[in-house]
């Protein structure tokens, strides 16, 4: 469970505390009311973020200053790419786990995104990445390279200090948030902060596609251009230019253009007429569901797995989702 925010009554009796034990001065008090009126948690010092968690002020100084050294908060495994090779996977212990769910769900995901995000975004995933782009003739999709770990200190830095968090305390919570100078995969933090820290790109991403006509989609670092005419190799150039400026690059292994009469795919769904996955992926889904509903004692331990599927079906054909979704439950039920 994540602590609560504090409410008002709460804040005020906070800041009566503060005062009394001259714990807050003049530029800090106005901080304090001034982030409370924008929605966000008085975070004014490491001292106040441990009294609003219930922690030691210490333990979040400790956790933000010594992710491994003294301390171990991260748990580093490896993972299997789909094309091969590993992924490294920084995993936050307990403690920084607990503290970065709460930065997460209290800060950052208080702050809207535009419609093009559709990447760890609530409510959006791949279905509605891939609808932006359903029946487009010419396809373009792009891949950043080494996304969140390309996202540096400085960067996580900015997006909480324009927010309004002290200078200091922007450091803190840009440092809890980041490993060995940049976005570690595996924290909760890191999609949403990589999102925000891409927004002026995308804004700029948008122009490019104002000034062609296309249609722009991002789901995490997949994206995606599409229009009605073809898509002048020029753009890729343009696109590299600007992410370079940022501090990213683009995978040149995979640079996608896709014209008239082939399979236009986006984000892994085919979208030439309507959204929905390739041939082979419907055909397996076909045979489990079908499998299931005639023998549900083989899949009774699997029942979470089919929901999810059923699910994700549903998410782009509601009929056939309804279906299966009716074969997972009945399943579980028994």
């Amino acid at each position: 469970m994540l602590p609560p925010l504090i409410s008002f009554n709460s804040a005020v009796d906070l800041k009566r505390a503060l005062r009394a034990t001259n714990e807050l001065s003049e530029t800090e008090e106005k901080s304090f009311d001034k982030l409370l009126a924008a929605g966000l948690p008085p975070l004014i010092s490491p001292t106040v973020f441990g009294l609003i968690l219930g922690v030691s002020p210490k333990l979040i100084t400790s956790l933000a200053t010594h992710p491994r050294r003294k301390y171990p908060y991260y748990r580093q495994y490896e993972i299997p790419k789909k094309n091969g090779g590993t992924r490294t996977i920084l995993a936050p212990r307990t403690y920084l786990k607990a503290v970065q769910k709460f930065i997460l769900r209290r800060i950052l995901e208080t702050q809207g995104l535009p419609n093009w995000v559709t990447g760890f975004v609530k409510g959006k995933g791949i279905v509605q990445n891939a609808s932006v782009h359903v029946g487009a003739r010419y396809l373009l999709n792009v891949d950043v390279k080494d996304f969140f770990p390309s996202v540096r200190t400085k960067e996580v830095f900015k997006v909480f200090y324009r927010l309004g968090f002290s200078s200091d305390m922007s450091r803190v919570l840009s440092m809890l948030c980041t490993y060995n100078n940049s976005l570690p995969q595996g924290a909760p933090t890191s999609p949403y902060l990589a999102n925000l820290v891409f927004q002026d790109i995308d804004a700029d991403v948008m122009k490019i596609c104002g000034h062609f006509g296309l249609k722009y989609s991002r789901y995490a670092d997949d994206l995606t251009l599409s229009g009605e005419q073809p898509i002048d190799r020029n753009i890729v150039t343009r696109l590299a230019r600007l992410f370079e400026s940022r501090g990213f690059r683009i995978n040149q292994k995979k640079i996608k253009i896709t014209k008239p009469g082939q399979a236009m795919y986006v984000t892994g769904l085919v979208i030439n007429e309507k959204v929905h996955p390739d041939r082979r992926v419907r055909r397996l889904l076909r045979a489990m569901f079908h499998r299931a509903s005639m023998r549900p004692r083989e899949f009774r331990k699997r029942s979470a797995h089919l929901t999810g599927w059923a699910s994700f079906v549903h998410s782009y054909d509601k009929k056939l989702g309804a279906k299966y979704l009716n074969v997972a439950r009945s399943i579980a039920s028994k």
